[in-house]
């Protein structure tokens, strides 16, 4: 016989009368046979080795095309792509059915991890897991490394009891028993037997303070470096730059009915030389910016009985091109103005060239206000760790 061909629309091919009874078509090779068959009384279509139906199978698909191989599977080609799934919300998994203890490596899609776990359920008595972010949880259990000749009891043991390491467990990372002069990890010094307790915390710190020339040991971009205390607090920062500025002389006669600037004139200190005690004005520069607290505390009087008295904090926004006022503190008629007293601070977020003054006014129909000085009025500020 030659080549059987079929045409038409829908051309179909039927083996089997739908009876109970094998239907197989058979390959009747030289030295093996194959057949595609349907085993009747097991109701799953197989593709197996030889003539016979039901034996020596290689792949079976039941009525819930379920599919069975009974041999390895190989994926050949440039770039193999094996795809448990179909993007439903359904966990997919690959379980590992062992005579004793089954395990599987899963997708439980309700927690979006990928499972490591015991048994065959998804989810349950997971050992690692893998969330979206890549975040590794080892669930209970320990992580036991058994190098060279070291076993759980005396190597390094994550999650059991860590013991002070002797110079043969110092192998840890080439195999190589490790020589004294091999120790100076830390430091670039020779390590002593009581320095060699660097991972078990044999040796507290205690509670002694820090000091700036103090090692610390950082991870560089993958590489363990060491540094010192100063390097970190440079780091860190610090609330600098900061100024304290108090007014020297009294001052007297301040004009009526005009807000005048007050000149606190005799540093404390000021790092940053942002004080201007000629003009009165803190100003922030470009190499300052950021978060500002300000503040005064600042002592004025009147002899009279002035319908008011004021003393503001005054804020210019370089990018408004705008002076502000705020937090007044105002004393009213009726009540004699001498020594009165006020503090006020503001936090502020300081660009380029904004400033800060502090002002006083009052309405006493004379020109006799009085500022105090010598320790009564002081101005500081300082900028916040950023």
């Amino acid at each position: 016989m030659g080549t059987i061909q079929i045409d038409g629309s829908t051309p179909k091919i039927t083996v089997g009368n739908a009876t109970a009874e094998d239907a197989t078509i058979l390959f009747d090779g030289n030295a093996q046979d194959f057949y595609i068959a349907l085993d009747d009384s097991a109701d799953d279509l197989l593709i197996g080795l030889g003539s016979t139906v039901g034996t020596t199978p290689a792949i079976s698909i039941d009525e819930n095309l379920a599919v069975k191989t009974y041999g390895d599977i190989t994926m050949t080609g440039t770039t193999p792509v094996l795809t448990i799934g179909d993007a439903g919300a359904e966990d997919t998994a690959i379980v590992f059915d062992g005579n004793a203890q089954d395990f599987y490596i899963g997708l439980d899609d309700s927690a979006d991890d990928l499972v490591i776990g015991l048994g065959s359920t998804v989810g349950t008595t997971p050992a690692i897991s893998i969330n979206e972010d890549r975040d590794v949880t080892i669930s209970d259990g320990a992580i036991d490394f058994d190098v060279a000749s070291h076993d759980t009891s005396n190597g390094l043991k994550l999650g059991g009891t860590l013991v002070t390491a002797t110079a043969a467990e110092l192998n840890i990372m080439d195999g190589v028993t490790a020589t004294a002069a091999e120790l100076n990890i830390m430091d670039g010094v020779t390590s002593t037997a009581a320095e060699i307790n660097l991972i078990d915390g044999g040796t507290a710190r205690g509670t002694t303070a820090l000091a700036d020339g103090d090692g610390i040991l950082i991870n560089d971009g993958g590489t363990m470096r060491m540094t010192n205390v100063t390097t970190v607090k440079t780091y860190m920062g610090d609330n600098t730059p900061c100024f304290s500025v108090r007014r020297g002389a009294d001052v007297d006669d301040v004009t009526d009915a005009t807000w005048t600037a007050i000149i606190y004139d005799q540093e404390h200190f000021d790092t940053g030389s942002l004080y201007n005690t000629s003009t009165g004005e803190f100003t922030c520069d470009s190499g300052n910016t950021g978060r500002w607290l300000v503040g005064h505390t600042t002592h004025v009087h009147s002899p009279t009985n002035s319908d008011k008295l004021w003393v503001a904090m005054h804020w210019y926004d370089a990018s408004a091109t705008t002076w502000y006022r705020f937090g007044q503190n105002t004393e009213t008629t009726g009540v004699y103005l001498q020594h009165h007293g006020t503090s006020q601070s503001v936090l502020l977020d300081m660009d380029n060239g904004d400033k800060i003054r502090v002002e006083f006014r009052h309405n006493s129909g004379n020109d006799d206000g009085y500022i105090y000085g010598s320790y009564y009025s002081w101005i500081w500020g300082f900028r916040l760790i950023q």
